[in-house]
């Protein structure tokens, strides 16, 4: 059944999905994920984040690959049997930690240098949206870093916008803490890499 657009597609639609499959997105093998994993790591400073924090790590496929970037990682997502599935998958990597938790209902108490906000803000209302960008902003320490990755196109019947939407939502208003550089809207999927007074996007394909 289709959520209502009126409430952020529930926790109980993704225990749903991962228990039908412990992959249901293909993280391990569409070219699509794995190709835009690749990319969103390329796309990072190259520095080390002391406090890194990922929204919806799902199985843990891109935590994996973004834990040795980071002193300390905070990984969480909506559903438990996701969450199951990357700690296995990251039980060898000391500095990760997950939790579960619904964004933006709850959100850690901590400041972070870098926030991985990648393919999910889709799922969340407007209002819902709106709340995570003002959350977001204020765990980043001074010159911290968002990466926001997200699909281009509506595609499934739980996703509630497209990511430009989603983009959008969250650089509307915000010069004062987040800085564009360009802005070229693509087909499929698009990257920003925010920081204070800091902005850079491109196109993921052009990274790969």
């Amino acid at each position: 059944m289709k959520p209502s657009e009126q409430i952020s597609t529930p926790p109980s639609v993704f225990d749903e999905i991962f228990r039908k499959s412990p992959d249901p997105w293909g993280y391990t093998t569409r070219f699509y994920e794995t190709s835009k994993f690749r990319a969103t790591i390329r796309a990072l400073p190259k520095v080390k984040f002391k406090n890194a924090f990922e929204i919806a790590c799902a199985i843990g496929v891109l935590t994996e690959k973004l834990a040795p970037k980071c002193e300390r990682l905070l990984s969480v997502d909506y559903s438990e049997p996701g969450l199951v599935e990357a700690r296995k998958r990251c039980s060898h990597l000391p500095q990760v930690r997950f939790e579960q938790m619904q964004i933006p209902q709850q959100f850690p108490n901590e400041k972070f240098d870098l926030i991985l906000f990648s393919e999910v803000g889709f799922f969340l209302t407007i209002p819902d949206l709106l709340e995570t960008k003002q959350k977001i902003i204020d765990a980043l320490v001074p010159g911290g870093y968002l990466l926001m990755v997200h699909f281009g196109l509506k595609a499934t019947d739980y996703f509630l916008h497209d990511g430009d939407t989603v983009h959008n939502t969250f650089l509307e208003n915000s010069e004062s803490s987040l800085k564009h550089l360009g802005d070229p809207r693509k087909k499929f999927f698009m990257l920003d890499l925010l920081g204070y007074h800091k902005r850079y996007r491109m196109d993921l394909f052009q990274r790969l």
